[in-house]
């Protein structure tokens, strides 16, 4: 009888097991598109103010919105010459959660789930050494993904880094359409 007990919490907790595991999201912007700016130096802006307030969750996070976009920049930007003035600003970085009603859950999903939308907003300008503005240009990125409202933490961080990392990866790509159409003769 003791053996049988044993089993049956043994099989008990082994079906417990999750049955996908999300991986980790290790952000590396050198898969992003790399920008030579024909200028003397490149400025960050961050114009956006955090909000600390629900349904806003960018605060929250280890490394917010905003701050992979200032890393990408430093990272995937590079001035050449003497001449001129890239500045870089980030208008918007808003990470949000809302709580949603699945109508089409089943009868063993959750009925209650969470929506994650990011929103990147960056202007991009240059001004040569008189501070008249050559060329500039807006470009946005704009992603949201879900997930069940009982989830653990660690799987909450990976689907909104993995939200994160797409968005940036939008936002890098939509940067190289626009930058070679308003800046072309700017950007190697």
């Amino acid at each position: 009888m003791k053996k049988i007990i044993i089993l049956f919490i043994f099989l008990f907790f082994l079906s417990c097991q999750p049955i996908e595991k999300i991986d980790s999201i290790i952000f590396d912007n050198n898969q992003f598109s790399k920008f030579e700016v024909f200028s003397r130096s490149i400025e960050i802006n961050q114009i956006f103010e955090k909000k600390i307030s629900n349904p806003y969750i960018g605060y929250t996070l280890e490394v917010d919105p905003s701050q992979r976009i200032i890393d990408w920049v430093n990272q995937n930007f590079d001035a050449m010459g003497n001449e001129n003035i890239f500045i870089v600003s980030i208008l918007d970085a808003s990470l949000l959660q809302t709580e949603f009603e699945n109508k089409e859950a089943k009868s063993f999903d959750e009925k209650t789930n969470f929506k994650y939308e990011l929103f990147y907003l960056v202007e991009f300008n240059l001004f040569d050494n008189s501070s008249n503005l050559v060329a500039t240009t807006l470009v946005e990125a704009s992603r949201s993904t879900t997930s069940g409202l009982y989830i653990s933490i660690q799987e909450k961080e990976n689907i909104i880094n993995d939200l994160i990392y797409e968005t940036l990866s939008d936002l890098s790509d939509e940067s190289l359409l626009l930058l070679k159409k308003y800046m072309g003769d700017f950007i190697l």
